[in-house]
């Protein structure tokens, strides 16, 4: 049964593809769909998500009404054809939109035809009726897999120690960037090579690669179907983790599991692990005295997608102490999908009386919020609104963002969990701040 979602943070497919393809450099997204959808695309990517990734050049048919009525395979042959003349890229991503898909246009065969004349052009069929940004992400990153593994050589040879990062999903999680390079950082000191698909650097070179990878890691469920592809086109095998490391304890974890599967020597890790838990240590000691100075041990809800919020909440409840109130996931998982994420918690969510919630909805997520009391959010700026009426201090985590600006600021691994710190300490300082300014005020 359909229902109304109210102030949705998850935009729709096209958009999910564009700011993807827009992740690899040397690709071109065209759009095939309405003037609007591009315009979409701005604000989801820009002004509401942290200003990251957005670029001046999109090309779009612009589809009207002659051609819903009419058919608009020809206006994108002329498309494709006045883009490559003018843009250079290594390739050319035709992204169809809900009214071209529904009037039904021969889209394959317009990409086919440019290939034919020798130009780089694969097709993704990508309309909002489909699905939100996560499907959108689905269907392009298996799209440029497609395209890529039919580049790559006939008789691949397997790299050794090369890890394809698949799951996280471009703009949708606002330290994509960061959170790609933390990880290449992490999986580098551990001896291992990283091909991120994604984001600085990375080209359709690199989605080539992906077919000799020895691994897979899928970072998110919205990964798997993409490595799954992989798997099965190229005979790369892929690991699923169930949320994001943030942390000594989580990173170990992280990488004794992929040290297992694929026969690390333990004595290569031992010294990574050592130096980074008393690194750790040496931090929280520093943190002793404003943690209790400042009361940050506090009762906390955190509102995002799966895997992060769930690597956030280890860390905060597992190593600095604070309590999961409640945990709101956003992301649209499949009720299989949610089955399996509640079993797999209920016993650490039941050692802290923790609510786990699935909902996009603003309104809902306000009611959770407003109904466990909680003395600290961290979320989107959907939440923000609210932390901010309730005098609560606030960290932003997930989309949308709105005016914060994020490059390559990350969360996760050893370094991560020490930024995290830094910012919500001085989140909780700067709202107590405020009280006690306010206090004064009444006072007098």
């Amino acid at each position: 049964m359909s229902r109304i979602i109210e102030s949705c943070r998850n935009h729709c497919a096209l958009l999910g593809a564009i700011q993807t393809v827009r992740a690899v450099e040397g690709l071109l997204p065209i759009v095939h769909s309405t003037a609007g959808c591009g315009r979409q695309e701005e604000l989801g990517l820009g002004k509401q998500g942290g200003y990251q990734g957005q670029r001046a050049a999109l090309p779009s048919s612009n589809v009207r009404e002659k051609q819903i009525v009419f058919g608009g395979a020809s206006r994108l042959r002329e498309q494709i054809k006045n883009t490559v003349k003018t843009i250079e890229a290594d390739a050319y991503v035709v992204l169809s939109g809900c009214a071209t898909e529904l009037v039904g246009d021969d889209i394959p065969a317009m990409a086919k035809e440019a290939r034919e004349q020798g130009y780089p052009v694969l097709q993704v069929a990508a309309p909002g009726f489909k699905g939100d940004v996560h499907q959108g992400y689905e269907a392009v990153v298996q799209g440029l897999l497609a395209y890529a593994v039919g580049l790559a050589p006939v008789q691949k040879h397997t790299q050794r120690g090369l890890i394809n990062l698949l799951g996280i999903i471009p703009g949708q999680d606002v330290f994509w960037q960061g959170n790609l390079l933390a990880l290449e950082t992490l999986l580098q000191q551990a001896g291992l090579r990283v091909n991120r698909l994604f984001g600085l650097g990375q080209t359709i070179d690199n989605w080539t690669a992906a077919a000799s990878a020895e691994l897979t890691l899928v970072l998110s469920p919205w990964g798997r179907k993409a490595a799954a592809y992989l798997e099965e086109k190229a005979g790369v095998p892929y690991l699923e983790v169930s949320r994001l490391p943030v942390g000594f304890t989580a990173t170990q974890r992280f990488l004794q599991q992929l040290g297992e599967r694929l026969e690390l020597p333990a004595q290569q890790l031992a010294g990574l692990y050592a130096r980074e838990e008393h690194r750790q240590n040496y931090y929280l000691n520093q943190l002793a005295e404003v943690y209790f100075a400042a009361g940050v041990q506090r009762e906390f809800a955190a509102v995002g997608e799966s895997s992060f919020i769930l690597g956030l909440q280890e860390f905060l409840t597992g190593t600095t102490g604070l309590i999961p109130k409640l945990l709101i996931v956003t992301d649209p998982l499949a009720k299989e999908e949610q089955r399996r994420l509640q079993e797999q918690l209920e016993a650490e969510l039941n050692s802290w009386g923790t609510e786990l919630v699935f909902s996009e909805d603003r309104q809902d997520i306000v009611t959770s919020l407003s109904r466990y009391k909680v003395e600290l959010v961290l979320g989107s700026l959907l939440e923000q609104a609210w932390a901010e009426q309730q005098q609560l201090p606030f960290l932003p985590v997930s989309f949308p963002a709105g005016d914060r600006f994020w490059l390559s600021r990350s969360y996760l691994g050893f370094d991560g969990a020490v930024t995290l710190l830094e910012d919500l300490v001085g989140q909780i300082r700067q709202s107590r701040r405020q009280d006690d300014h306010k206090d004064k005020e009444c006072a007098s």
